[in-house]
């Protein structure tokens, strides 16, 4: 009865696992393999509840049962085959398509194949035993071999996953190991004795509905004296060995305790305790947190030192020399300094010398904080005066105030100090580790404070070069404005020798006259641009006076001959006006130019508490939030393809001269709105 209560579970389950795997639509093509073994499972529990029940027909049911459980086995192999990896190359490997092969040869000969060839069973009544020929017995090792191939898979998967991605999946993986296992289990005894005992369906049903409750809930809810030194890599392996051959033996023991007792229906038990052991086994080796507390036991008893420093420098250096980026090296140095510790998670915070402030770079398994960490903040005052790592576990009342204290919801406990020249440019942030008992020792600190020197060394020597690059990009435009700056006198010469003779020879008043307008707001124009070449990395010398701030935008909307809708009150505004005229006409053109055809451009201004505000926004494509953090303001990046990326460079120069501020609201495909805030002129 418990049997055929299992069966109907497993029935019921598989395809409400399916739906939920698809409806979550992660690692597609693993989740539908596994979705599509589900449902065969299903399919397979029901041919062999039938055969229990209805004897008689029991080879015409294993014909298809045989089909189905190949089925299932291969969805479940390809299934580990492609979980938690990039399947870009899988397809490239040669073994990949033996098995596909392989499994696609053996589906259809059972299919067509008579099952008299394979299996026969004289006391199935009886016994419920099936017995396999020479080539049923190839049919089961065949499948055995995907079973013990797809176990190793997962091994593999694991092992090259970092310790905090396993930590996150170690439920998926121990449900995948189980269907394994299962099927594994009911496969051995054909290995042992060339038949299969139906009776342990059961018991494979038991483990199948453990693995799907484990799979659902992933997917749904779910990150004094000298002592002996060894090498730590044998250490580890022998401990481990130890335990497995101490399970075994003691597995071996129970079994033949039940044999000698004569207990009736000893295997099931038997195996029923052999899975329920392997699941706990396989729950304590996938637990960062008990591996975490094996590393300080096997410290404590083995090693002379904590850390094998070369080991450690070789990691740093090969993780910073895979970044290709700035961001990318802070990242891989955060992954770094995490590994040893077993954090979760860090973020990244390096002294900016324009808001002269510690803000946030990048981050690696933990919240965003856009918040920059001001030099008054208590945290930059105590990491300066002290040069300490402060843990923030222990009480800290000269930290009472700061930002960090809004950290602790993440877990925040270590903030390691990045000095570099005796300055404090930058701090780390470390999440909450895997296992919060864990006390670090003189060794953890001092290996901190090594790769802590070297991270911001890398780090500092990389800022340097590109404010060197962008240095040398400023002196080579100058040099480019030289020429451009010859070119444009000649041509202004010989426009204004035009003037001089246009006077004499044109006799059409009206043509002189527009003629006369247009040449000469030409040349003013050539003059301006050689002006704004010249003054590309100077701040411009201001002449401050009251001006109507809508009297500026009316004239810098007429020059920039788009179509432009003005709305505001009258504000007045103390500005250079001419350098004011060009930070307005700059980002008219740009909304212009970024604005659909025919589309005009929305400009607002008027007064903002005490503040003198314009708006200016287009409907264009708009930009990348990492565009405008990282490129937006600094000169020669644009999104322009003949762009110079020198106007919005010189807009900002120009703003933060008068002691005003420009800021962008701009979202990818819905336009972008610049903000200029301006003083008001005093009465």
């Amino acid at each position: 009865m418990l049997t055929v209560f299992l069966i109907w579970t497993n029935i019921l389950l598989c395809p409400v696992a399916s739906m939920i795997l698809l409806m979550r639509r992660s690692y597609f093509i693993s989740s539908l393999l596994l979705a599509v073994g589900l449902m065969s499972l299903s399919v397979l529990s029901f041919i062999d509840l039938r055969s229990l029940q209805l004897p008689e027909n029991v080879f015409v049911l294993r014909k298809y049962g045989l089909f189905f459980e190949a089925l299932t086995v291969f969805c479940f192999y390809f299934h580990t085959k492609t979980s938690f990896r990039d399947n870009s190359e899988i397809y490239k490997g040669f073994g990949f398509w033996i098995s596909l092969v392989v499994a696609f040869s053996l589906l259809i000969s059972v299919l067509f194949i008579p099952v008299e060839t394979l299996i026969f069973s004289p006391d199935f009544i009886d016994e419920h035993l099936v017995f396999l020929t020479k080539s049923g017995f190839v049919v089961y090792l065949l499948l055995m071999i995907f079973l013990v191939f797809g176990l190793v898979q997962l091994e593999r998967t694991l092992a090259a996953l970092h310790q905090l991605q396993r930590w996150n999946i170690k439920l998926n993986v121990i449900s995948s190991g189980l269907l394994l296992a299962a099927f594994a289990l009911y496969f051995s005894h054909s290995l042992l004795y060339r038949s299969i005992n139906m009776d342990f369906i059961g018991v494979r049903s038991f483990v199948v509905i453990a693995a799907i409750i484990l799979l659902c809930y992933a997917r749904l809810f779910q990150n004094d004296g000298v002592k002996l030194a060894l090498s730590r890599g044998i250490a580890h392996r022998s401990f481990v060995l130890l335990i497995v051959g101490g399970y075994l033996i003691l597995l071996g023991v129970v079994g033949e305790g039940l044999r000698y007792l004569n207990i009736a229906s000893a295997k099931p038990i038997f195996y029923f305790l052999l899975l329920i052991s392997s699941l706990a086994l396989a729950i304590i080796f996938l637990s960062e947190k008990l591996r975490r507390k094996l590393k300080v036991i096997l410290h404590k008893n083995f090693y002379q030192s904590k850390y094998d420093y070369q080991e450690q420098w070789q990691n740093f250096a090969n993780r910073v020399a895979s970044g290709t980026t700035l961001a990318e090296i802070q990242t891989s140095i955060l992954d770094q300094i995490c590994d040893p510790l077993a954090c979760k998670g860090g973020a990244f915070y390096l002294y900016d010398l324009e808001t002269q402030s510690y803000v946030y770079t990048v981050s690696f398994n933990f919240r965003r904080d856009w918040r920059p960490f001001s030099e008054s903040d208590p945290l930059i005052t105590v990491l300066r005066e002290k040069d300490w790592i402060v843990n923030l576990k222990e009480s800290h009342p000269e930290l009472e105030g700061s930002l960090v204290e809004s950290f602790t919801d993440v877990g925040a406990f270590l903030v390691l100090p990045l000095f570099f020249d005796e300055d404090l440019a930058g701090f780390i942030v470390l999440g909450e580790q895997i296992d919060p008992d864990e006390q670090l020792t003189y060794e953890d600190y001092d290996l901190l404070r090594m790769l802590s020197r070297q991270s911001i060394a890398t780090v500092q020597g990389l800022r340097l070069s590109e404010q060197l690059s962008t240095a040398r990009e400023l002196a080579a435009i100058g040099k480019v404005s030289t020429f451009v700056l010859h070119d444009l006198k000649n041509q202004v010469s010989g426009l204004s020798l035009m003037l001089d003779n246009a006077r004499d020879y044109i006799e059409d008043p009206d043509f002189q006259q527009d003629m006369l307008e247009t040449v000469d707001s030409t040349v003013r124009n050539m003059k301006g641009l050689i002006s704004r070449l010249k003054n590309v990395k100077e701040k411009p010398e201001l002449v401050i006076a009251s001006v109507a701030l809508n009297k500026i935008i009316q004239d810098a909307a007429e020059t920039s001959g788009s179509r432009v809708e003005c709305v505001g009150e009258v504000v007045h505004v103390a500005v250079d006006e001419e350098e004011i005229y060009k930070v307005i006409l700059n980002l008219l053109v740009n909304a212009a130019e970024a604005s659909r055809h025919s589309t005009p451009v929305s400009i607002r201004y008027g007064q903002r508490k005490n503040w003198a505000f314009i708006s200016v926004s287009d409907a264009g494509c708009g930009m990348s939030a990492d565009f405008i953090k990282d490129k937006l303001f600094k000169p020669f990046e644009t999104t322009k393809k003949h762009g110079l990326g020198i106007g919005l460079y010189q807009c900002k120069q120009i703003i933060e001269e008068h002691g005003g501020n420009i800021e962008v609201e701009s979202r990818e495909g819905n336009g972008t709105t610049f903000i200029v805030l301006l003083p008001l002129a005093t009465e």
